[in-house]
């Protein structure tokens, strides 16, 4: 038999189930990994001694799915936080209301780099003046000053303006379902390709999502394959099929 190792390299497309959209790369992961799992139902043999099985069943119980994603686009954290990905445009809010304490610091709820940052009494009467009442720093975040108007604990009013960005609204889709494609090589028969897919999948949320730390921090999540009974036909697969070039 012809030796016929495997070390694979290669893109993951997902696809919502539903067919609402197109399937979209999601960039650089270090794993996928099915993962079938058997239960078993056996009956001894009772009838001699020295036991042993008489006879047993195994039933696939389920697939679970693997992969380790590095790209941190809004896109994949929705994925695996179960959330909802939003484009933001730019533009600006008005009288978006917090409350400030001395020597303390304000985020503002769209806080992506403000700029042209209004700060009012609650009334909005009063304008507040800039490194005299508070101050502004790099990351855009509001420090109430002690020494100037703002009283401690007062309510203001805050307007300003913010750049376009994306939003991650998580664990607001918990029943999102996906189809799975992986298009690949076989690095150690001189990339022969090799696709994957997996025609109905739930992924469960990341075992983390990190955000501090001295290295890469891939988003590792696991998936169950569940049964697509839209795929009918003789010895077709309902949960994922894996076609390779071998010759």
């Amino acid at each position: 038999m012809t030796e016929f190792s495997y070390i694979g390299k290669g893109r993951i497309l997902v696809a919502p189930y539903d067919g609402t959209a197109g399937l979209r790369p999601v960039g650089n992961v270090s794993e996928l990994k099915f993962s079938p799992g058997e239960e078993e139902k056996s009956i001894q043999d009772y009838q001699n001694s020295g036991g042993g099985k008489a006879n047993s069943v195994r039933r696939v119980s389920g697939v679970e799915i693997s992969m380790s994603l590095y790209d941190r686009i809004a896109e994949n954290i929705a994925l695996v936080t179960k959330g909802a990905a939003t484009a933001v445009a730019s533009g600006s809010a008005t009288d978006e209301q917090h409350k400030g304490f001395h020597g303390q610091y304000i985020s503002l709820d769209r806080h992506m780099t403000p700029t042209s940052i209004v700060v009012k009494d609650v009334t909005g009467v009063t304008t507040y003046v800039l490194n005299t009442d508070y101050t502004v720093d790099a990351d855009g975040l509001i420090k109430i000053l002690s020494t100037g108007a703002i009283g401690d604990g007062d309510t203001l009013k805050i307007s300003y303006s913010y750049v376009a960005h994306n939003a991650v609204q998580a664990l607001v889709n918990s029943g999102a379902e996906y189809r799975v494609v992986f298009v690949g090589l076989n690095e150690a028969q001189t990339d022969k390709p090799v696709t994957v897919t997996a025609h109905r999948l739930k992924f469960g949320a990341a075992d983390s999502l990190d955000f501090i730390g001295d290295d890469f921090s891939p988003m590792a999540v696991k998936g169950e394959a569940l049964k697509d009974s839209s795929i009918t036909g003789a010895g077709l697969s309902q949960y994922f099929t894996v076609q390779q070039v071998e010759v």
